[in-house]
């Protein structure tokens, strides 16, 4: 199984001998394809081969690339390897309204569950107490938008801002950290062959990523309990400090690494990214919303 999580901040040059990943700097590393989970490329100066690119993507590499702020751009998904592939697309392009709306109810009741139990870690008890409630009477679809009413008072409480725009430093590491899970869903929607432009809520036709988009849902307070307990603690009291350092995104890579819980058993959050896919592929096969399995805060 490959574990691997590889950055590189520094021009270098990739290439491909023996299904192996050759990274050459001042000295040359060649790594198995077979061990890498994760490539992240955060250098402009950084020349990649094709067949080294066709490679990473045969083996399901989960390859970012990042813009000049750092930041995730982009992901470079495997095409046409699920074996049922062409079977799971057909069942979600037929999910019914009725499963589509008990989807989302699912989604975001765990979402807002996952937001109290932060709040709770955080000793911010009574505001938890108020987050399970909005969570308990989530309604199909979450008409009653649910959702928002409980995001606002959660970063409120948690950043002073509901918008995530004043706390600058915040905001960047919990784009990165989203977008780095959102990267790993997105690998693993592809690698089921389902369509990753076909949400179930989100549906943008400028989106090509609205399924990922719904399924990062529940996943974002996991995120957000690994920035403010394990990266920002390192910079308390550097409010006026808006960029990540390579520290930090060194550490938050590291995200997928975090553990959270299904069915009362720990796995890592990349595990789960796969576990909740594998479970949504068995939800609209089989038109039963009980299935659709969502990861807990550890």
């Amino acid at each position: 199984m490959a574990w691997r999580t590889i950055i590189i901040e520094n021009p270098a040059k990739l290439s491909l001998k023996d299904n192996k990943l050759v990274i050459t700097q001042d000295e040359q590393v060649a790594l198995p394809l077979e061990d890498i989970d994760s490539l992240v490329i955060d250098n402009h100066q950084v020349v990649a081969t094709v067949s080294i690119l066709a490679a990473l993507a045969e083996f399901g590499v989960n390859t970012i690339i990042c813009d000049d702020k750092h930041l995730p751009a982009t992901i470079i998904l495997p095409h046409g390897q699920a074996s049922r592939g062409t079977k799971n697309a057909r069942n979600q392009l037929r999910i019914g309204e009725a499963l589509r709306k008990q989807l989302w109810r699912k989604n975001i009741m765990q979402k807002i569950a996952n937001q109290a139990e932060v709040l709770r870690k955080n000793n911010y008890l009574d505001l938890s107490k108020r987050l399970d409630k909005l969570s308990a009477t989530v309604r199909s679809g979450d008409v009653g938008n649910n959702e928002a009413t409980a995001a606002r008072l959660y970063f409120d409480t948690l950043l002073g801002d509901a918008t995530r725009r004043k706390p600058l430093w915040h905001n960047a590491a919990l784009n990165y950290g989203y977008a780095l899970v959102r990267s790993s869903l997105a690998q693993t929607i592809a690698a089921r062959g389902l369509i990753t432009e076909i949400g179930i809520n989100h549906h943008s036709e400028l989106n090509q990523y609205n399924l990922v988009d719904d399924l990062i849902e529940s996943f974002r307070p996991l995120v957000d309990d690994y920035i403010l307990g394990k990266v920002a603690p390192a910079h308390l009291g550097d409010e006026h400090d808006a960029m990540l350092n390579k520290d930090d995104r060194r550490h938050i890579v590291d995200v997928l690494n975090e553990y959270g819980i299904i069915e009362n058993k720990r796995y890592t959050i990349k595990h789960l990214t796969d576990m909740v896919v594998e479970s949504f592929v068995n939800a609209i096969s089989q038109d039963e919303v009980d299935l659709f399995r969502l990861p807990h805060i550890n």
